[in-house]
Formats: structure tokens, sequence, C-alpha cells
């Protein structure tokens, strides 16, 4: 190392300039001059000391001569080969035995004494001559640095390709034509497009200009030298490059609890059955609200349906109440803590999906106080929480349950995911939350150097959430939004109509036609919110067939009307509504006994099986007579599923809504 002292002409960098020692005067001051422009002025030699120890000031590189420009090898010793690191070694104590005989004579004559009798006391038989041994003192003269004693066999051959730049020019464009052919080009095919396109450019030239082919190991030396970033933009896409390549730096910082909380959908890598069939219904979609500042989940809504706004808002709603303990499907399994979050959030980060660039959580934000921060298009590092928190998810729990899909199809192997399913849905919902609360949440979090559940109470020691004013006001500000017409006979909405005496004021204030906002539950369509032009608060209006609505969701309504569509039947038509929701019970039955799980998927949808309602939607009952006509529920077989040497027989086929006749309708 050259090391930094303040001697006469030493170059230091001091602020970002450069200074040079001109003089050192008797009282330990020194005339400094700047480099840049020549300015002189005067310091003590504390104050450089003073300086260097803050870190201000730092010794410059010594320049080497152009003669001697290879630069000092900077890596720690132990980097070197052992031949390298013996060499330099040897070549020091050479340096050292000839000074340590006074002050040299660089001549042969008196160098070769000198040299030889080191070479005798190292045991060397091939010494230097005395112009290497010159030309080693030099290097380390003009740096003070032993490192100039490493020999830089490493820069050594030719570092530049010896191809022309019109050849260079020709591989280039036969890897880009290659690559974009496919992503898994081999070297054969680049050379066999290249010796193509350099034939093309010799019939242009005369025989004197001809250009030589180079063979195909050259061009595999060639490509070695092409950057691993390179290789990913040809055989991926930039995105994907700059993806892969990109330097990690902090994330978002956050203070408190809800400060700032992150939501996401992922299909769970695990195949639920059917309680009534016994058979896989398919794979749940999971939709989860974590709190970033401890990394504990807020609320989640499960279910069988896509990723939608109905999703988004059970998800929301789930995760500002406080928390009930889940239905207990398996008694014997016990949660020992309890679920502690609720309280309505700062701000939430969604990205780019459809049901998040919807009115209704626009409309649902803006009236909880909710910020909306949409993440840049693929970018999910942006909201990176809730991304590690899904795939924690379904690799260390749902991979650990029976009927796990795994997360790659090669993954399974023999393992049949359907056939080895287990738990149905309500099972599951008890099992998660027991995951959630008592493993989950009490494990060391890397992020936070703490566990979850500690850090929830610690955030809630400095902040009490916050909750709307009553359960009632977040049930009438979170659902799906429309905006509908008010005539005297009500309110339609999904083909079902809403009426009551509370939109007497709306009405005769605004008449007939006025437009209101409509805000209503996806998964229970008896009742509805309405805003007249100018009230603060809505009012409550349930549907004038109550009895049908209640708990009904707006997938099986949409069943119904497509069945009454079809029939070519009024929506006033009792019976042919009654016919509808036979026609519903049916299709859903022979959904249910479907051999593919994609059928079976969309049975438990339209039952609205959901983490809110585990066994589905029910319906009022209709006379038993009315079901003469409906064909009788068959028995399946079940999957064979070895559980503790007993083979479970599949019960009757049991629907999900139970029919029945309005009184007031005619026989």
């Amino acid at each position: 190392m050259a090391g930094f002292a303040l001697h006469k002409n030493t170059v230091f960098d001091w602020n970002g300039f450069e200074y040079r020692i001109a003089r050192i005067q008797p009282n330990n001051e020194l005339l400094i001059e700047r480099v840049g422009d020549g300015s002189l002025s005067i310091v003590t030699r504390e104050t450089i000391l003073n300086e260097y120890g803050q870190g201000n000031v730092s010794a410059k590189p010594a320049q080497l001569t152009i003669k001697d420009s290879a630069p000092l090898f900077s890596r720690p010793l132990d980097e070197l080969s052992e031949s390298v690191r013996c060499e330099a070694l040897r070549r020091r104590r050479y340096i050292e035995y000839i000074l340590g005989h006074g002050a040299p004579i660089f001549t042969a004559t008196y160098l070769k004494p000198l040299i030889e009798q080191a070479a005798a006391e190292m045991g060397d038989g091939t010494p230097p001559s005395a112009t290497s041994v010159y030309r080693w003192f030099r290097r380390y003269r003009s740096t003070n640095d032993t490192r100039a004693m490493i020999p830089r066999t490493d820069l050594r051959g030719l570092k530049k390709s010896r191809q022309n730049d019109r050849i260079l020019q020709l591989v280039s464009e036969a890897v880009d034509e290659a690559f974009k052919v496919s992503p898994q080009a081999s070297v054969p095919t680049i050379y066999t497009k290249f010796l193509a396109k350099l034939e093309a450019q010799n019939a242009r030239l005369s025989r004197n200009e001809q250009i030589k082919p180079f063979t195909m190991r050259t061009l595999y030396r060639l490509l070695a030298r092409v950057g691993a970033y390179e290789i990913a933009l040809l055989k991926e896409s930039k995105a994907i490059a700059d993806n892969r390549f990109r330097i990690g730096k902090a994330g978002a910082q956050t203070s408190r609890i809800l400060e700032r909380v992150e939501i996401d959908h992922t299909p769970l890598d695990l195949f639920l059955i059917d309680e009534k069939t016994w058979l896989p219904l398919g794979r749940p979609t999971l939709t989860v609200i974590i709190d970033h500042y401890s990394r504990m989940l807020l609320g989640y809504y499960l279910s069988f349906d896509s990723p939608s706004t109905a999703a988004v808002m059970g998800a929301l709603r789930h995760a500002i109440l406080p928390k009930n303990p889940a239905v207990p499907a398996m008694p014997s399994l016990k949660t020992e803590n309890r679920w502690p979050c609720y309280g309505l959030p700062e701000v939430l980060v969604v990205d780019n999906g459809l049901e998040f660039h919807s009115n209704d959580l626009e409309s649902v934000a803006f009236d909880l106080g909710i910020r909306i921060q949409y993440c840049p298009k693929h970018e999910p590092r942006f909201k990176g929480v809730v991304e590690r928190y899904l795939k924690t998810i379904n690799y260390f729990f749902a991979h650990q349950l029976p009927g796990t899909s795994f997360a790659k199809f090669y993954l399974r192997g023999d393992y049949d995911s359907q056939k080895a399913a287990l738990m149905t849905f309500a099972e599951f919902n008890h099992i998660f939350e027991k995951w959630l609360v008592d493993v989950y949440a009490q494990d060391k979090h890397r992020g936070i150097n703490t566990t979850p559940w500690a850090r929830w109470h610690e955030g809630i020691s400095h902040y009490e959430p916050v909750l709307p004013d009553d359960l009632r006001t977040l049930q009438r500000r979170i659902g799906l939004v429309a905006e509908r017409s008010l005539r005297r006979d009500g309110i339609f909405l999904n083909g079902i109509r809403y009426s009551s005496d509370e939109l007497g004021p709306i009405l005769r204030a605004f008449d007939e036609g006025v437009k209101v906002r409509v805000v209503y539950d996806p998964e229970d369509l008896g009742e509805i919110q309405v805003w007249g032009p100018h009230d603060a608060e809505p009012v409550a209006v349930k549907a004038l067939d109550y009895e049908f609505a209640k708990g009904l969701t707006v997938k099986q309504n949409d069943f119904i009307r497509e069945q009454l569509r079809e029939q070519g039947a009024a929506a006033v038509d009792r019976a042919a509504l009654e016919r509808a929701r036979s026609d519903l019970s049916r299709s859903i039955e022979e959904l249910m006994a479907n051999r593919k799980h994609v059928a079976r998927r969309r049975s438990a949808a339209l039952r609205g099986i959901s983490s809110s309602k585990p066994s589905g939607s029910e319906t009022p009952a209709i006379k038993k007579s009315d079901t003469a006509e409906l064909p009788k529920p068959q028995k399946l077989k079940s999957p064979k599923v070895v559980d503790q040497g007993s083979e479970p027989t599949a019960p009757d086929i049991i629907t999900s809504f139970q029919m029945k006749r309005n009184p007031g309708v005619s026989e």
C-alpha cells in the first residue's frame, strides 16, 4: 500500500479538489497548491490531519509513466494464483536485498554481484537480469507501493477481437435473427445464418475484397464474450432482463400499523373437496390484505370464483372488522391465539387488475377515507410484501396439505392431487386461520426482525385502529356500486325490484326518473342501500320478493335470469321463476357430479361458497309436490382415498338450494 505522508510534492485530494504540497515551513505550516488553477494557500499540519480523520482528505494514486502504465493490482493478495504470489514475493526480496546495501547504483557492474548473492541466499536457480531488477525498482519507486511488484500476466494477450467490424456486424445480425426465431437458438444455427450472410456480402465484392469466413470455434469464443444481460435480452425480453439484473434497493418504509396495506390474489396450490359429494371442486382463489408494518394478515376472501371486485370487497370488509373465530369444522383443532387485526387502512396498494380499477372500489375508498396507490405495470416488486406472503402461503402451508397441486405441474410426478384431496372448504378455512395466528404470526419474520404478532401489538400500543361509526355504516359503504333510475314502482337492479316507503321523499323531491346511487352486497341481493342526489346517508330498501332475494348471490341470480331468457318467460312469471330456480338446482347437481373439476369448481361458485359462507348460500325451500319432476339425486362413488385404514363412502348428493313456491302463487 502506498500510504499517505506529508512530504514535499505529495498530491492529495481534499473535498473533491486536487492539491500538491509545494513547501513545508519550519513552523509546521504547509504551502499547498491547487492543481486545477494554481492558487496557493497556507494550512497547518493539524488541519490536514483533522480533515483526514473526518474522511475529507485522501491520497491521490501515483501516476505511472507511459512505459510502466500497467495498472496496479488492487484486489487482495490471497486472490492471486500461487505462482503469481511467489513471483511478487521473489521480486520484493531482490529489491529489499539491494536497498539493504546502501543507495543503489543502477549499473550492471554494481547490480550483478548483489543479484547473485541474493539468489544464493534464496536458492533461486534463475536469478533476474540487472535490467529486470531496475524495471521492478522503477515501478516501485514511482508508486511507493509494493503492489507494483505483482506481475500483471493477466493483461497479456490480445484483448480485442481480430475480426473486422463488418464481420462482427454480420455475426450480430445472424444472432438477432436466430434468437427471433427461437430463444433456444444454437451456435450451429447462428453459424449457418452467418455463412449465408457472408456469402451474400461476398457476392457484391470483387475477388480481392472477398471476406474469408472464420471457423465455428471462433464463433463460440465470440459468443463467450457476450455478457449475461445481453444473453437474457436476446433469449427473453428487455423487461425480463432488466428485472433479473436489477439492483435491489430499500422498499417502502412505514412507521405504524395500517399506514400501508397491500392486496393481491392467487390461486391456491390445493384441491378442496365438496362436503356433500366428496369430489374435488378445484383450486380456490385467495384474496389477501396484509399490513406492511407488522406483516400481519388483516383479512382475506376465499372463493371458487375468478378475481373480482366482489372478492376485493369481501377481503376489505373482513380486514376492517374485528375478527370472530372461524367456524370450528374440526372441533379437535383449537386455535390458541386470537386474531387481533382490524381497522381502516390509510393507503391500499394495488396492482393494475381490472377489479382494482373499478368505480366500485374507488367509491368505497372515497367513502371510507382510504387512498388507493397503483403500482407500475408489470412491477410486482412495488408491493413485494404481499407477493412474498402469497408465496409463503402456498409453499409453507398449502404444499404441506393433502391434495396440493404444487407450484409447477412437473413437480407432482406420480402424485395425483385430486385423488389425494381430503379437505372441505370449511375445514380449510379452520386450518388456515389456525396456521395464520398460531404458526405464521408467532414465527420470527426476517424482514422485521421479530414476530408479526409482537410487531402488531407494539404498533397498537402507539396507534389505535379506527373503525367506521358502526357495523351498519360499514355494510352501507362496502359493496358494488350502481346508478339506477327511481320510478313509482321502485328500483330495478339485476332483474330484481326494490321498493319501500323510504324512497317516497326522494321521489317527491326530484320526481320520477331521478338517478340514485345504489350500493349492494354481491353475496346477498335481499337489500340495497340507496342515496338520493343530495343525501348524506342512504336508506335501506328491501326487495319486494325478499324471500326470493335474501341470500341470493349475483352469480346465482344471473344464472336464473339466463334460464328465464332461454325459456322466453317474463320475470314476473312466478311459475317460470321457480322453474328457473329448479334448473339452477339441477344444474348444480350435474356440475357437482361432473368428472371434470372445472365443472365442479363452477358448481361451487354457483352455490356461493366463500370464506364468508363456507357452506354456500341457502334459499327458501319449495313444496315437496313441486319437486316431483326433478331428477332424483344419484349416489356417487368417492375416490379411493386411504384414511387411517378405512375407505369413506360418499353420501347422497344434496343440493345446496332447497326450493319452495310462494304461498301466494296458485298451483
